[in-house]
Protein backbone atom coordinates (compact mmCIF):
# COMPACT_ATOMS: atom_id res chain seq x y z
CA UNK A 1 0.00 0.00 0.00
CA UNK A 2 1.65 3.21 -1.13
CA UNK A 3 -0.41 5.90 0.65
CA UNK A 4 -0.44 5.94 4.49
CA UNK A 5 -3.67 4.23 5.42
CA UNK A 6 -4.42 6.74 7.92
CA UNK A 7 -4.55 9.49 4.12
CA UNK A 8 -6.69 6.82 2.97
CA UNK A 9 -9.36 6.43 5.66
CA UNK A 10 -9.39 10.27 6.40
CA UNK A 11 -9.73 10.95 3.30
CA UNK A 12 -12.98 8.89 3.07
CA UNK A 13 -14.50 10.83 6.66
CA UNK A 14 -13.72 7.36 8.64
CA UNK A 15 -12.40 7.40 11.84
CA UNK A 16 -8.86 6.31 12.07
CA UNK A 17 -8.25 2.96 13.84
CA UNK A 18 -6.14 0.65 14.95
CA UNK A 19 -8.14 -2.17 13.20
CA UNK A 20 -8.63 -0.40 9.61
CA UNK A 21 -4.70 0.37 9.63
CA UNK A 22 -3.92 -2.50 10.27
CA UNK A 23 -6.52 -4.14 7.73
CA UNK A 24 -5.26 -1.52 5.04
CA UNK A 25 -1.42 -1.80 5.59
CA UNK A 26 -1.86 -5.81 4.73
CA UNK A 27 -1.71 -5.15 1.10
CA UNK A 28 2.10 -4.52 -0.26
CA UNK A 29 0.57 -2.99 -3.58
CA UNK A 30 1.69 -5.79 -5.99
CA UNK A 31 0.33 -6.97 -9.06
CA UNK A 32 0.10 -10.29 -8.25
CA UNK A 33 -1.43 -9.95 -5.24
CA UNK A 34 -5.26 -11.06 -4.47
CA UNK A 35 -6.09 -11.31 -0.93
CA UNK A 36 -8.52 -13.46 0.44
CA UNK A 37 -10.20 -12.26 3.78
CA UNK A 38 -8.38 -14.83 5.58
CA UNK A 39 -5.09 -13.46 4.52
CA UNK A 40 -5.97 -10.78 5.04
CA UNK A 41 -7.00 -11.17 8.88
CA UNK A 42 -3.11 -13.63 9.36
CA UNK A 43 -1.55 -10.36 8.21
CA UNK A 44 -3.70 -7.52 9.90
CA UNK A 45 -3.93 -9.83 13.63
CA UNK A 46 0.23 -9.72 13.10
CA UNK A 47 -0.19 -6.56 14.20
CA UNK A 48 -3.50 -6.22 16.32
CA UNK A 49 -3.55 -9.68 17.91
CA UNK A 50 -6.94 -9.21 19.08
CA UNK A 51 -8.61 -8.48 15.44
CA UNK A 52 -11.66 -10.96 15.24
CA UNK A 53 -12.31 -12.41 11.65
CA UNK A 54 -16.19 -10.92 11.86
CA UNK A 55 -14.37 -7.49 12.22
CA UNK A 56 -12.35 -8.12 9.10
CA UNK A 57 -15.23 -9.07 6.76
CA UNK A 58 -17.50 -6.58 8.25
CA UNK A 59 -14.36 -3.84 7.17
CA UNK A 60 -13.06 -5.21 3.76
CA UNK A 61 -16.78 -4.76 2.87
CA UNK A 62 -16.77 -1.28 3.98
CA UNK A 63 -13.92 -0.27 2.61
CA UNK A 64 -14.88 -1.95 -0.91
CA UNK A 65 -18.09 0.41 -0.82
CA UNK A 66 -16.04 3.08 -0.72
CA UNK A 67 -13.86 2.30 -3.18
CA UNK A 68 -10.75 1.99 -0.92
CA UNK A 69 -10.00 -2.01 -1.80
CA UNK A 70 -11.62 -3.83 -4.63
CA UNK A 71 -13.21 -6.97 -5.15
CA UNK A 72 -12.55 -9.55 -7.20
CA UNK A 73 -14.64 -12.94 -8.22
CA UNK A 74 -17.79 -14.54 -6.79
CA UNK A 75 -18.62 -15.59 -2.95
CA UNK A 76 -21.08 -18.21 -4.77
CA UNK A 77 -20.79 -21.54 -5.21
CA UNK A 78 -19.66 -23.15 -8.45
CA UNK A 79 -22.87 -22.99 -10.84
CA UNK A 80 -23.42 -25.90 -13.79
CA UNK A 81 -24.96 -25.45 -17.08
CA UNK A 82 -25.01 -28.22 -19.93
CA UNK A 83 -24.13 -25.50 -22.37
CA UNK A 84 -20.18 -26.12 -22.84
CA UNK A 85 -19.60 -23.98 -25.39
CA UNK A 86 -17.52 -20.83 -24.49
CA UNK A 87 -19.90 -18.13 -24.06
CA UNK A 88 -20.20 -15.13 -21.79
CA UNK A 89 -22.30 -14.49 -18.94
CA UNK A 90 -24.06 -12.11 -16.85
CA UNK A 91 -24.31 -12.45 -13.26
CA UNK A 92 -27.27 -10.18 -11.19
CA UNK A 93 -25.88 -8.81 -8.14
CA UNK A 94 -28.81 -8.41 -7.02
CA UNK A 95 -30.58 -11.87 -6.91
CA UNK A 96 -27.66 -13.94 -7.69
CA UNK A 97 -28.38 -15.68 -10.98
CA UNK A 98 -26.43 -16.26 -13.85
CA UNK A 99 -27.79 -15.92 -17.45
CA UNK A 100 -25.99 -16.44 -20.95
CA UNK A 101 -25.43 -13.56 -22.43
CA UNK A 102 -23.56 -12.29 -26.06
CA UNK A 103 -20.89 -9.89 -25.24
CA UNK A 104 -18.45 -10.95 -27.97
CA UNK A 105 -15.61 -11.21 -25.63
CA UNK A 106 -15.23 -14.72 -24.86
CA UNK A 107 -13.09 -16.96 -27.30
CA UNK A 108 -9.39 -17.91 -27.98
CA UNK A 109 -7.02 -14.54 -27.76
CA UNK A 110 -3.76 -14.43 -28.16
CA UNK A 111 -3.09 -13.07 -24.78
CA UNK A 112 -1.12 -10.08 -23.13
CA UNK A 113 1.63 -9.18 -25.34
CA UNK A 114 4.97 -8.92 -23.52
CA UNK A 115 4.51 -10.28 -20.53
CA UNK A 116 4.73 -13.73 -20.65
CA UNK A 117 1.49 -15.36 -20.45
CA UNK A 118 -0.46 -18.12 -22.83
CA UNK A 119 -3.94 -17.28 -22.76
CA UNK A 120 -5.83 -20.03 -23.76
CA UNK A 121 -9.52 -19.23 -23.57
CA UNK A 122 -11.25 -16.41 -22.19
CA UNK A 123 -14.93 -16.58 -20.02
CA UNK A 124 -16.48 -13.07 -19.32
CA UNK A 125 -18.74 -12.27 -16.75
CA UNK A 126 -20.62 -9.42 -16.88
CA UNK A 127 -22.07 -7.90 -13.42
CA UNK A 128 -25.21 -5.76 -13.05
CA UNK A 129 -28.86 -5.88 -12.01
CA UNK A 130 -30.54 -8.24 -14.61
CA UNK A 131 -34.23 -7.57 -16.46
CA UNK A 132 -36.20 -9.07 -14.41
CA UNK A 133 -34.76 -7.69 -10.71
CA UNK A 134 -35.12 -4.02 -12.78
CA UNK A 135 -38.77 -4.78 -14.09
CA UNK A 136 -39.65 -6.15 -10.41
CA UNK A 137 -38.48 -3.39 -8.80
CA UNK A 138 -40.73 -1.16 -11.30
CA UNK A 139 -43.52 -3.04 -10.68
CA UNK A 140 -43.78 -2.55 -6.92
CA UNK A 141 -42.86 1.18 -7.16
CA UNK A 142 -45.67 1.55 -10.33
CA UNK A 143 -48.03 -0.30 -7.45
CA UNK A 144 -47.45 0.92 -4.42
CA UNK A 145 -47.59 5.08 -6.43
CA UNK A 146 -51.05 3.90 -7.49
CA UNK A 147 -52.63 3.05 -4.02
CA UNK A 148 -52.14 6.55 -3.46
CA UNK A 149 -52.45 8.22 -6.56
CA UNK A 150 -56.15 6.55 -7.24
CA UNK A 151 -58.95 4.64 -5.28
CA UNK A 152 -58.71 0.99 -4.79
CA UNK A 153 -62.27 0.47 -4.40
CA UNK A 154 -65.34 1.70 -5.46
CA UNK A 155 -68.28 3.09 -3.49
CA UNK A 156 -70.86 0.49 -4.16
CA UNK A 157 -68.17 -1.65 -2.87
CA UNK A 158 -67.38 0.04 -0.02
CA UNK A 159 -71.00 0.94 1.13
CA UNK A 160 -71.42 -2.78 1.15
CA UNK A 161 -68.52 -3.37 4.13
CA UNK A 162 -67.90 -3.11 7.39
CA UNK A 163 -64.96 -0.86 8.36
CA UNK A 164 -63.08 -0.57 11.53
CA UNK A 165 -60.30 2.22 12.49
CA UNK A 166 -57.04 0.94 14.26
CA UNK A 167 -54.60 2.45 15.96
CA UNK A 168 -51.42 0.37 15.26
CA UNK A 169 -47.77 1.06 15.61
CA UNK A 170 -47.49 1.69 11.99
CA UNK A 171 -50.70 4.80 12.77
CA UNK A 172 -53.92 4.90 11.91
CA UNK A 173 -55.57 1.87 9.85
CA UNK A 174 -59.05 0.84 8.49
CA UNK A 175 -60.29 -2.65 8.04
CA UNK A 176 -62.77 -3.06 5.93
CA UNK A 177 -64.41 -6.64 5.60
CA UNK A 178 -67.14 -8.18 4.08
CA UNK A 179 -69.34 -11.23 5.60
CA UNK A 180 -67.14 -13.72 3.93
CA UNK A 181 -63.48 -12.27 5.13
CA UNK A 182 -61.25 -9.29 5.28
CA UNK A 183 -61.17 -7.07 1.57
CA UNK A 184 -59.04 -3.92 2.81
CA UNK A 185 -56.40 -2.97 4.61
CA UNK A 186 -55.52 0.61 3.88
CA UNK A 187 -52.86 3.42 5.54
CA UNK A 188 -53.98 7.28 6.18
CA UNK A 189 -52.26 7.89 2.42
CA UNK A 190 -54.05 5.85 0.27
CA UNK A 191 -56.73 7.34 -2.08
CA UNK A 192 -59.26 5.51 -0.91
CA UNK A 193 -58.77 5.79 3.19
CA UNK A 194 -61.47 8.98 3.50
CA UNK A 195 -64.41 6.92 2.08
CA UNK A 196 -63.19 3.80 4.32
CA UNK A 197 -63.26 6.08 7.10
CA UNK A 198 -66.30 7.76 6.94
CA UNK A 199 -67.79 4.70 6.26
CA UNK A 200 -66.00 3.38 9.50
CA UNK A 201 -67.62 6.40 11.48
CA UNK A 202 -71.33 5.53 10.05
CA UNK A 203 -70.39 2.01 12.06
CA UNK A 204 -72.69 0.61 9.73
CA UNK A 205 -72.47 -2.82 7.76
CA UNK A 206 -74.06 -6.51 8.85
CA UNK A 207 -73.07 -8.03 12.10
CA UNK A 208 -70.52 -10.79 9.96
CA UNK A 209 -68.80 -8.37 8.45
CA UNK A 210 -68.65 -6.61 11.68
CA UNK A 211 -67.18 -9.82 13.24
CA UNK A 212 -64.50 -10.26 10.68
CA UNK A 213 -64.05 -7.03 10.67
CA UNK A 214 -63.08 -6.96 14.49
CA UNK A 215 -61.60 -10.22 14.73
CA UNK A 216 -58.81 -8.73 12.54
CA UNK A 217 -58.07 -5.76 14.43
CA UNK A 218 -57.60 -7.91 17.32
CA UNK A 219 -55.32 -9.84 15.32
CA UNK A 220 -53.19 -6.91 14.50
CA UNK A 221 -53.18 -6.10 18.87
CA UNK A 222 -51.77 -9.74 19.11
CA UNK A 223 -49.06 -9.01 15.72
CA UNK A 224 -47.63 -5.67 17.30
CA UNK A 225 -47.03 -7.37 20.57
CA UNK A 226 -44.83 -9.49 19.06
CA UNK A 227 -47.02 -13.00 19.96
CA UNK A 228 -48.48 -13.73 16.55
CA UNK A 229 -48.37 -13.28 12.98
CA UNK A 230 -51.10 -11.24 11.78
CA UNK A 231 -53.36 -13.60 10.20
CA UNK A 232 -56.61 -13.45 12.17
CA UNK A 233 -59.00 -13.94 9.56
CA UNK A 234 -60.24 -15.00 6.16
CA UNK A 235 -59.92 -13.12 3.25
CA UNK A 236 -63.30 -12.69 0.83
CA UNK A 237 -60.68 -12.94 -2.15
CA UNK A 238 -63.97 -12.39 -4.71
CA UNK A 239 -63.93 -9.05 -3.16
CA UNK A 240 -60.25 -8.22 -3.23
CA UNK A 241 -59.51 -8.68 -7.12
CA UNK A 242 -55.96 -7.01 -6.76
CA UNK A 243 -54.74 -9.66 -3.96
CA UNK A 244 -56.04 -12.79 -6.50
CA UNK A 245 -52.58 -12.86 -8.73
CA UNK A 246 -51.21 -15.70 -6.47
CA UNK A 247 -48.37 -13.19 -5.76
CA UNK A 248 -49.79 -12.06 -2.23
CA UNK A 249 -51.10 -15.35 -1.63
CA UNK A 250 -47.45 -16.81 -1.72
CA UNK A 251 -46.28 -14.22 0.99
CA UNK A 252 -48.08 -16.27 3.48
CA UNK A 253 -45.36 -18.81 3.41
CA UNK A 254 -42.68 -16.74 4.47
CA UNK A 255 -41.78 -16.91 7.98
CA UNK A 256 -42.51 -14.23 10.32
CA UNK A 257 -39.02 -11.90 10.36
CA UNK A 258 -37.29 -13.38 7.28
CA UNK A 259 -37.57 -12.62 3.24
CA UNK A 260 -37.79 -14.35 0.48
CA UNK A 261 -36.75 -13.17 -3.27
CA UNK A 262 -39.40 -12.75 -5.19
CA UNK A 263 -38.67 -15.00 -8.01
CA UNK A 264 -38.40 -17.74 -5.23
CA UNK A 265 -42.13 -17.09 -4.75
CA UNK A 266 -43.02 -20.14 -6.78
CA UNK A 267 -45.61 -18.13 -9.20
CA UNK A 268 -46.21 -17.95 -12.85
CA UNK A 269 -46.49 -14.46 -13.18
CA UNK A 270 -43.81 -11.67 -15.02
CA UNK A 271 -41.62 -9.82 -12.94
CA UNK A 272 -43.10 -6.65 -13.40
CA UNK A 273 -46.88 -8.20 -12.52
CA UNK A 274 -45.22 -9.95 -9.64
CA UNK A 275 -43.74 -6.51 -8.78
CA UNK A 276 -46.87 -4.45 -9.33
CA UNK A 277 -48.80 -6.88 -6.75
CA UNK A 278 -46.11 -6.47 -3.94
CA UNK A 279 -46.33 -2.73 -4.12
CA UNK A 280 -50.48 -2.21 -4.72
CA UNK A 281 -51.41 -4.96 -2.26
CA UNK A 282 -54.77 -4.23 -0.66
CA UNK A 283 -53.98 -6.13 2.40
CA UNK A 284 -50.79 -5.73 3.89
CA UNK A 285 -49.73 -7.10 7.40
CA UNK A 286 -52.40 -9.69 6.48
CA UNK A 287 -50.41 -11.08 3.37
CA UNK A 288 -46.99 -9.74 4.27
CA UNK A 289 -45.66 -7.96 1.42
CA UNK A 290 -43.00 -6.66 3.19
CA UNK A 291 -41.12 -9.94 3.54
CA UNK A 292 -40.56 -10.48 0.02
CA UNK A 293 -37.07 -8.87 -1.36
CA UNK A 294 -35.95 -8.23 -4.78
CA UNK A 295 -32.80 -10.87 -4.32
CA UNK A 296 -30.07 -9.71 -1.80
CA UNK A 297 -31.56 -6.25 -1.41
CA UNK A 298 -34.79 -4.87 0.17
CA UNK A 299 -36.85 -2.65 -1.91
CA UNK A 300 -36.96 1.30 -1.31
CA UNK A 301 -40.78 1.41 -1.73
CA UNK A 302 -43.82 -0.16 0.14
CA UNK A 303 -47.29 -0.07 -0.02
CA UNK A 304 -47.41 1.83 3.07
CA UNK A 305 -43.78 4.12 2.43
CA UNK A 306 -40.71 3.38 3.40
CA UNK A 307 -40.54 4.11 6.68
CA UNK A 308 -43.08 1.91 7.47
CA UNK A 309 -41.06 -1.12 5.49
CA UNK A 310 -38.51 -0.16 7.53
CA UNK A 311 -40.13 0.01 11.05
CA UNK A 312 -41.84 -3.29 10.12
CA UNK A 313 -38.14 -5.18 8.99
CA UNK A 314 -37.04 -3.83 12.65
CA UNK A 315 -39.93 -4.49 14.55
CA UNK A 316 -40.12 -8.29 13.12
CA UNK A 317 -36.12 -8.76 13.47
CA UNK A 318 -36.07 -8.00 17.29
CA UNK A 319 -39.70 -9.66 18.24
CA UNK A 320 -38.28 -12.83 16.89
CA UNK A 321 -35.24 -12.19 18.75
CA UNK A 322 -37.70 -11.99 22.02
CA UNK A 323 -38.96 -15.62 20.90
CA UNK A 324 -35.60 -17.43 20.67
Amino acid sequence: MRDDPRDLLRARNLRVTPQRRAILGAFRDLPDEHLSADEVHARASSVVPELGRGTVYAALAELTELGLVAAVGSPDPVRYEINVAPHDHFRCRLCLRLFDVALGLTGPEPGPRGEGFLVEQLFTTAEGVCADCRAYGQGVEDGAAAVGASAQMDDVLIGSLACVRRSTLLGELLVAASAKGVVRLAFEEHADYPALAARARSRRGGRDARRRADALGSALELYFSGSVDARGDAVDWGRAEQATSGTLEATRGIPYGTSRSYERLGVEVGAYECGYSVGNNPLPLLLPCHRVARGTSRLQAYVGGLERLQHLHQFETEALGRRV
